[in-house]
């Protein structure tokens, strides 16, 4: 972090302003700011060298810290061409701290530790290597498990620099390739281009989109955006010239490349830039686990809800605690007076290729002169007129342990009714603004529904209205504002009306309205009441699931190390598979029962199945709302 540009200039501004007091807390901040940023990385040096971590390829397909459903990425994705197999090496000589094999996240995933307590990931794999794999399996046979999650290193598996660990694969999210992650000894993963890992790029990175996301002028809250279309003019990107009025939020669509790969990456570093002055500067070194779903801060959620493009802004909203922010000018909001504004926008890879972009505002009305220290996490609340028509309650009583065991909470609130009070068929309301930094519950006036918030589910203050409806079958969870991102789960709990309450096959949905579609979340039903974790405020459906899942036809087959498996083609569109309750049965012997969600097939493996002439199949397949398929049968070698 260069004294000439965080130190100097912050300190700079405040002066100006009045703010001389503050000016030795400005040098005290931003001295601890460097030193954070170093320690962080501070055991890498000229004595630690990594090597290419596979002999796939060296082009990627993802960087550091690109757009995720729910998080950052926290490292680079390596190219294996659509194909699986090829080795995975130990990039530094350590020990195998721990394994993890499932269908998602991660899927068959490697950490090793070093000499130095920092460590490598190794993700996606096929399998690990023949002795690494023999262990894992022998500890999964004791119960038939297909998931493992353990921490191995008692178990003195090490390996040299070179020595081969795995094999890339295409188990958990996506098509094949190899995730690669390095941590430091606190378990935070950093950018691997920090090290002396190299990519060939010479490529510049590109603007497509420029969004302003327009501020209240009184409590700066989001009321809306606009995106402009990139207008390429010579060695700048324009992004044209618009009005505004007020304090407004800049947010850009850009992408990087590299030499001789068509695949686009998140670029290292942006800049905004005005009358010659830095008043937004980030840098993607590294970030903590804890704040990877500040994500949906970083990029602009409403847009990236809305078109599924990750908007990076150039300015910093309360809660957003990532460490990619070297400089915020007003939290990086443009509160411009009237008059005419060139914007530039200046975005680099970690190599130093750079692009810049420009755009014009012209500010029709004075905004604000203040110095500006918190920017709204969440939109402002729809038809305010509406406020002293709507019953409202917040409940702080805690909720009782008993009744919600299965949420994983420590809180102790009872609704006054029991699970067998009868449903209104209308429709209930309940509006309430609500607070980081405490635990609160928020529930229907006839106390039927509640959401859970614990202390840290919050980035920021809330006004909100809860809707519960039903029709044609469908219960209804709505909230406006929608489509909220939250920091951590809250928990939904519902006493299920009269008619609801005996229906088998009865699940969760969350419904996005601009795809106009749902997903299922997996909930628990118990004595007539859903719970289940929410890890948005967005639009929630129940309904009932009663087709079973699709089985197809069964076939014998090899897996990379040589075992005979058997593939079933398994597929259900509403609630999915329920890999961990289905059954396959070969021959009378039982395997464990793998599930490949991309590729729609569950796995019956056994090291010790060989495969007859004649084989018979017996199967039982659930998908998450407890409907399922069965079928004994013949399959020939």
């Amino acid at each position: 972090m260069p004294h000439s540009e965080t130190d100097y200039q912050r300190c700079r501004f405040m002066f100006l302003n009045k703010y001389l007091p503050l000016l030795t807390i400005c040098l005290l901040f931003s001295a601890h700011s460097v030193n954070a940023q170093q320690e962080f990385i501070d055991f890498l040096d000229d004595s630690v060298s990594y090597i290419w971590p596979t002999d796939a390829s060296t082009q990627l397909s993802s960087t550091f810290a690109e757009t995720r459903s729910a998080h950052l990425h926290a490292g680079i994705d390596i190219r294996t061409w659509g194909r699986e197999g090829y080795r995975v090496f130990a990039s530094r000589d350590g020990v195998i701290y721990r394994i993890g094999i499932g269908p998602h996240g991660y899927g068959h995933v490697i950490y090793m530790k070093h000499g130095d307590d920092s460590y490598t990931v190794y993700a996606h794999l096929n399998r690990f290597e023949p002795g690494l794999q023999a262990f894992a399996d022998s500890i999964r046979f004791l119960d038939y498990r297909y998931e493992i999650d353990m921490i191995i290193e008692e178990e003195g598996f090490h390996f040299k620099q070179g020595d081969v660990i795995g094999y890339t694969g295409s188990t958990g999210v996506g098509p094949p390739h190899l995730h690669f992650e390095v941590r430091n000894p606190e378990f935070k993963p950093i950018n691997p281009l920090l090290t002396n890992l190299r990519v060939r790029d010479t490529v510049p990175p590109v603007f497509s989109q420029l969004a302003v996301e327009f501020l209240d002028p009184e409590n700066l809250k989001r009321t809306g955006h606009t995106i402009l279309q990139n207008r390429e003019t010579g060695a700048v990107f324009d992004f044209g010239e618009i009005s505004v009025e007020g304090p407004v939020g800049l947010a850009v669509n850009v992408h990087d490349r590299a030499n001789q790969t068509p695949n686009v990456y998140a670029v290292h570093s942006l800049k905004m830039i005005h009358d010659s002055d830095t008043l937004f500067h980030s840098v993607a070194d590294y970030f903590s686990f804890e704040n990877g779903g500040n994500m949906f801060l970083d990029r602009s959620y409403p847009i990236l809800a809305q078109s599924r493009r990750g908007f990076q802004r150039l300015f910093r909203v309360q809660g957003n605690r990532l460490p990619f922010y070297q400089k915020a000018i007003n939290e990086g909001i443009l509160n411009l007076p009237k008059g005419t504004h060139k914007i530039y926008i200046a975005a680099k890879d970690i190599y130093g290729n750079e692009s810049k972009a420009q755009v014009v505002l012209h500010v029709k009305n004075q905004s604000m002169h203040h110095e500006i220290t918190h920017v709204p996490a969440y939109p402002a609340f729809q038809n305010r007129s509406a406020f002293a028509m709507m019953p409202w309650r917040l409940s702080e009583i805690p909720v009782s342990k008993s009744l919600l065991a299965s949420t994983d909470t420590d809180f102790t609130f009872m609704p006054a009714q029991s699970a067998t009070m009868l449903f209104s068929p209308l429709t209930e309301s309940v509006r309430t603004k609500l607070s980081p930094g405490k635990k609160q519950t928020l529930h229907t006036p006839d106390q039927n529904v509640w959401i859970q918030f614990p202390s840290n589910s919050l980035y920021d203050s809330l006004d909100v209205k809860m809707t519960v409806s039903q029709e044609a079958g469908t219960i209804h969870i709505t909230f406006n504002p929608g489509s909220l991102p939250l920091n951590r789960p809250a928990y939904l709990n519902y006493i299920l009306p009269e008619g609801f309450n005996e229906l088998e096959g009865l699940a969760l949905f969350a419904y996005n309205p601009y795809r106009d579609r749902k997903s299922f979340i997996s909930s628990n039903i118990s004595d007539g009441i859903l719970r289940a974790r929410i890890p948005e405020l967005g639009h929630l459906m129940i309904q009932q699931d009663r087709v079973s899942p699709w089985v197809g036809r069964p076939r014998l087959d090899k897996n990379l190390a040589g075992n005979h498996i058997l593939i079933l083609p398994a597929v259900d569109r509403d609630t999915g598979i329920d890999y961990r309750r289905s059954e396959i049965i070969v021959n009378g012997m039982r395997g464990i029962v793998e599930y490949d969600p991309e590729k729609d097939f569950l796995m019956f493996y056994n090291p010790e199945f060989t495969p007859k002439p004649q084989n018979t199949v017996e199967y039982r397949v659930y998908d998450g709302a407890g409907n399922s398929t069965s079928r004994s049968l013949t399959v020939s070698r």
